[in-house]
């Protein structure tokens, strides 16, 4: 207890003695930053801790801090070490929840680790069509995100038919595997993106854990799934799935395959983590063909490399992102394969990037 002393009010006189000292101050300080083009985040950014007792202050040059009374925010500080959890926030940018520890008997402000927030994926879609005067299209190519022909060997970015469903983490197993397929079936009723279900026209064979894979006729939409388990009684019917579908498959002209992952090929390990939704992906090793992330976990996730035209010569790539640059090469049998180098506009969510071969 400290020392007391006396006030004078309304004629009278008190004599007071201050339990605690409370100050208003910043408590924790940090700067969020663009993880691809580096320097700071400015684009609508916002902080919010999950506790109401600490107020958030953003500054134009991504710095923020937290303020507030610490001796009523953290009662018990002298003996006790408390967490607070910050959501970072801004346009453009995926939200990343930030864990900050309050030690005992901590200096004020504490600093928080710089956030390096990532930008949402973007589409990248175009068209591959014959140089000639007809610009005739070319159906069947395949476009892939290749290596920098300048750059020496590290990190290899692959791009996916389709993105990933779920998380994985930097060092995650990312390997080629080849896929036999014992069985088929058709959709008795449209798949919609974000379905958890399929209704099938047969289900022989399949059980937990389980993978299937849905194609449209033209193979333009490609996408595995893991089932989760299945529907009441037997043949036709329903499977219900891991993880929702990203794309839409309608009963005609789709097919869904009976896989059973065989032979493994080349491998390596994401270089960074992965969000569910990205569309490519470091790796360590360069892959080519179906890929498998976190084989022989839970997690498993399977995926088919590189986008393909459709009969007009049109392509698509979900979730292009990660990197400043990306280069892309659109290539088939009968023409001579091309590669061209694009810088992802952030800004527009379709990127057009248009081949002639």
């Amino acid at each position: 207890m400290t020392a007391s002393h006396q006030i004078q009010a309304d004629g009278k006189v008190y004599t007071v003695v201050d339990d605690v000292t409370s100050v208003y101050r910043a408590v924790i300080t940090g700067a969020v930053t663009d993880e691809i083009l580096g320097g700071a985040v400015q684009e609508k950014l916002t902080v919010q801790a999950d506790r109401p007792d600490l107020l958030p202050k953003v500054v134009p040059n991504g710095l923020f801090a937290f303020t507030g009374y610490v001796e009523q925010a953290f009662p018990q500080l002298g003996t006790t070490s408390y967490t607070v959890h910050i959501t970072v926030s801004a346009s453009g940018f995926q939200s990343q929840i930030l864990t900050v520890t309050i030690p005992a008997n901590a200096t004020f402000p504490v600093p928080a680790v710089t956030v390096a927030l990532r930008r949402k994926p973007v589409l990248v879609q175009g068209r591959v069509v014959a140089n000639t005067a007809i610009r005739t299209p070319i159906g069947g190519a395949k476009v892939t995100v290749v290596d920098d022909p300048m750059a020496p060997p590290g990190p290899h970015l692959v791009s996916f038919r389709s993105p990933l469903k779920i998380a994985h983490a930097a060092s995650a197993t990312a390997q080629e595997i080849a896929m036999a397929v014992f069985g088929s079936a058709v959709l008795k009723a449209d798949a919609s993106s974000g379905a958890s279900a399929l209704n099938l026209s047969t289900r022989t064979g399949l059980g937990v854990n389980s993978v299937v894979r849905l194609s449209n006729l033209s193979g333009t939409r490609v996408e595995y799934a893991i089932v989760a388990s299945l529907g009441p009684g037997s043949g036709a019917g329903q499977a219900f799935l891991r993880d929702p579908l990203n794309s839409t498959f309608l009963v005609a002209g789709s097919t869904v395959d009976f896989l059973n992952p065989g032979a493994v090929g080349a491998a390596g390990t994401l270089s960074v983590g992965a969000d569910a939704g990205d569309g490519v992906a470091s790796i360590s090793k360069r892959l080519d063909h179906t890929v498998a992330i976190d084989p022989g976990t839970p997690n498993v996730e399977y995926l088919e490399v590189g986008a393909l035209t459709d009969a007009a010569g049109y392509y698509s790539l979900n979730g292009a992102g990660r990197s400043i640059e990306l280069f892309l090469e659109a290539s088939h049998g009968g023409f001579t394969s091309l590669a061209r180098n694009w810088f992802i506009e952030y800004d527009n969510a379709v990127n057009v990037v248009d081949f002639r071969l």
